[in-house]
């Protein structure tokens, strides 16, 4: 019982949580780079409102707060954090690679709606989350997690921008999406 609490030591080292906090970052800059036309779509911020464009800068200092906590998190290999972190995080990083390549293949003209589209309406955003709390867990960074919470809340509030966006660009085919498709996945 004694390794189930959460760690607050901060070292820098190699086998710390920056790998796959990282990972997550370098996966969505490599399929931008691949497929220039929908990288250029995913960073679009043309239609940000002024409250858009603050909810995206806080999301983004918060991301990389995250990022440069991660190198002083380190992993708590052979501990059951360890293990639930890295089942997460996997699970959160193929889901994200999946949502990202729908992504950017997708034709511009039109939103997302195949691949993991299906389940939820945002599921970059949701998975890249998931992989994060991931490396959260594996780490047993109490930092990290509390972090987590503000980085979840504004990252919400640019997704409700986006569909507000959405909506008005593809009206009623969007609005019949959203009826039937979660938010987030499932339940959301």
């Amino acid at each position: 019982m004694n390794n189930l609490h959460f760690y607050t030591t901060l070292q820098i080292g190699w086998l710390n949580a920056w790998m796959p906090a990282f990972a997550m970052v370098l996966m969505q800059f490599v399929y931008m780079a691949i497929y220039k036309e929908g990288g250029k779509r995913a960073v679009d911020t043309s239609w940000y409102t002024s409250k858009d464009k603050l909810n995206a800068t806080m999301s983004t200092l918060l991301q990389n707060a995250l990022l440069v906590l991660s190198l002083f998190a380190p992993l708590k290999i052979g501990t059951v954090w360890f293990l639930t972190g890295a089942v997460i995080f996997v699970l959160g990083f193929v889901f994200l690679v999946y949502a990202f390549r729908s992504y950017v293949t997708a034709p511009k003209s039109e939103y997302i709606k195949a691949g993991p589209y299906r389940w939820s309406r945002n599921p970059m955003y949701f998975f890249f989350t998931v992989g994060m709390i991931g490396a959260c867990i594996a780490s047993a960074s109490l930092w990290m997690l509390l972090l987590m919470i503000p980085f979840v809340v504004f990252t919400h509030l640019i997704v409700l921008g986006e569909e507000r966006y959405c909506e008005q660009t593809y009206g009623e085919s969007y609005l019949a999406y959203k009826k039937k498709t979660p938010r987030y996945l499932l339940f959301f």
